[in-house]
């Protein structure tokens, strides 16, 4: 169990290295599956900085001494329990409620990890080393971008699993 404060960031920093692992390969799934090439093009994009956030993490965890996990946190979509997960689960089973189930996950994503480097940039001043905030600032805007980017394409996601009367007419 990790005692120092140095040990418990480094724990922190193998979390997030983890969670920047699993993403770099959700990522690459999600821009096969997305058909739109605006944001297909996006989710590439997100990988290509995806993968520069993990090795800006790796970076910082080795210059403070630490050992790089090669873990990969799992991608998921929000709990569902009970009933609830039950009817989830049969609507899904239909592809375009799928695709809007899956943005919205992927919006959740987004800040879970914006909200993560939050955390590393004070526990960074916390523990003396300001020279990673900058770092973590960066990665949180990229984070929020993407999130925004993601919102932004939620409504196109809904209308493909419910088209406008008018366009279900066409």
């Amino acid at each position: 169990m990790p005692t120092s404060e140095m040990e418990r960031y480094l724990l922190h920093l193998n979390h997030a290295l983890s969670m920047e692992n699993a993403l770099v390969d959700h990522l690459q799934e999600r821009a096969r599956e997305v058909e739109a090439p605006k944001i297909k093009q996006r989710i590439q994009d997100h990988r290509t900085q995806t993968m520069d956030h993990r090795d800006t993490v790796k970076r910082i965890i080795q210059s403070l001494g630490g050992q790089p996990t090669v873990t990969k946190s799992s991608v998921q979509p929000p709990v569902t329990p009970g009933v609830v997960g039950k009817v989830r689960e049969a609507i899904e089973a239909e592809r375009p409620d799928q695709a809007l189930a899956k943005a919205l996950a992927d919006y959740a994503v987004e800040h879970f990890e914006a909200a993560t480097y939050v955390a590393l940039g004070e526990i960074a001043r916390n523990v003396n080393h300001p020279e990673h905030v900058e770092e973590f600032d960066r990665i949180r805007q990229e984070e929020e971008e993407m999130a925004q980017f993601v919102l932004n394409a939620i409504p196109d996601a809904a209308e493909q699993a419910f088209p406008s009367a008018g366009r279900r007419a066409a």
